[in-house]
């Protein structure tokens, strides 16, 4: 398997509040819903994502995914845009790797750079030969983190692998999956329930037009936060972001190749933001599904 690689275009910034949370929920479906991960063939997926903030273009996601073989590798690049990167440019990038398995994906190895005024920020996570993950951070610990529980680890992946975690699902149950994630830090479940189906329409040129299954994703903190993170939130909850799904069958409906689902719109909201992403180009083992419109 070819090793995946992203433009890293941006100066220093800071995408930290919004890009992990819709980083994770936009990467909900990249595995093909109806094959067995040893079984699967080799499968490139290529997306890229428009995220608004106000009604204004603040950032841009682009991910790749290689599948088959009975293993997954996926890169991914959050940037900043607009006036965003005018004001604070940044970049956070993240890789993935790792196996195939019956009882769902096992990352062998994650990293993660972000870039910032406040100072740079690396993760880089390997899994050890007993289970447990050897992390080696920059800086090794956060304001409002606190040590984690290794029993909360245990069956937990990473922000990236998680993922290909939730498609494996498959298209009967795209929003039916609890999945325990550890992004070297702290650990969390990604909860995701159904909600309805819609039609989207699009809002501008590019966007995808059709039917959508509508699913609720809730954030639920289990190891690693503060005493001060938990006063916080309960002042302030996290909302529960909103994924919109469609299923994409070989490119152009073709016979021949993966049926996909994948995330078309993303909506996360807060008490001081609310940030709209959605699917502006999609390609499949190199098939345009969705084509890129410049603005």
């Amino acid at each position: 398997m070819a090793n995946l690689s992203l433009p890293s275009r941006l100066p220093k910034g800071r995408t930290r509040h919004l890009a992990p949370l819709l980083a994770g929920a936009l990467l909900i479906a990249a595995a093909p819903a109806a094959a067995t991960p040893a079984a699967a063939p080799n499968t490139a997926v290529d997306l890229t994502y428009k995220v608004y903030g106000g009604g204004l273009l603040i950032l841009s996601l682009d991910t790749k995914a290689e599948l088959g073989g009975g293993r997954y590798e996926i890169a991914s690049n959050v940037a900043t845009e607009g006036l965003v990167d005018r004001l604070f440019p940044g970049r956070l990038t993240s890789q993935a790797h790792g196996t195939l398995t019956g009882a769902g994906p096992q990352m062998q190895r994650y990293m993660q750079a972000y870039k910032g005024r406040f100072g740079d920020r690396s993760i880089d996570m390997t899994l050890a030969a007993d289970g447990t993950y050897d992390v080696a951070a920059e800086p090794e610990k956060l304001p409002e983190q606190a040590p984690v529980d290794p029993k909360a680890m245990a069956g937990a992946v990473d922000p990236l692998t998680a993922s290909i975690y939730a498609a494996l699902a498959g298209a009967k149950a795209p929003c039916a999956s609890r999945v325990p994630v550890f992004d070297g830090r702290r650990v969390y479940e990604l909860d995701f329930s159904m909600r309805a189906t819609d039609r989207l329409e699009p809002r501008a040129a590019g966007e995808f037009a059709g039917e959508a299954w509508r699913c609720e994703v809730v954030y639920k903190p289990k190891s690693g936060f503060t005493r001060e993170w938990h006063i916080r939130r309960a002042k302030d909850p996290l909302r529960p972001a909103t994924v919109w799904l469609a299923r994409f069958d070989g490119g152009n409906g073709a016979d021949d190749g993966p049926s996909l689902m994948l995330p078309v719109r993303v909506q996360v909201e807060s008490a001081y933001f609310n940030a709209v992403a959605h699917l502006t180009r999609a390609s499949i083992d190199g098939r345009e599904l969705i084509a890129s419109v410049e603005e």
